[in-house]
């Protein structure tokens, strides 16, 4: 079976990342963090190894801290609105942190807020094969 490409993963997270950026109140500068393919060293699908998760990651920069909340919860609402599962939501925590799956797609989408306040976006695909193919 096929799997998407490296680039066509890269530019598949890109695209989860501005849609879901487009849906916040307010709009942030994205500052890149991270952007990678980690071997899938147990992967979670109990595929083969020798497969990449491929991610992308961007601080949201220039939002107003007081609205760290809103900004969650507008992503929540626009991950549960567009076929997204929540896997993990921990909006009351002081360390805020939501993880969703695409059903789709299988992408993972995260949103994370530092110690000091600060709001990271992050995106990553399943495990691929990063040329699309498949060893025999």
């Amino acid at each position: 079976m096929r799997t998407l490409t490296h680039d066509e993963a890269r530019t598949r997270a890109q695209e989860h990342i501005d849609r879901a950026v487009a849906a916040l109140p307010v709009q942030p500068t994205l500052t890149l963090q991270r952007d990678d393919a980690l071997e899938c060293g147990d992967p979670k699908d109990r595929g083969p190894r020798g497969r990449y998760e491929v991610g992308k990651t961007y601080w949201l920069d220039d939002l107003p801290g007081d609205r760290n909340a809103e900004v969650v919860d507008a992503l929540v609402e626009h991950w549960t609105s567009h076929d997204f599962r929540v896997l993990a939501d921990h909006r009351d925590a002081a360390d805020r942190f939501v993880s969703v799956q695409h059903s789709g797609d299988a992408f993972r989408m995260s949103v994370t807020q530092s110690i000091e306040g600060d709001l990271s976006l992050g995106a990553s695909s399943p495990c691929i094969w990063l040329d699309g193919g498949v060893d025999d």
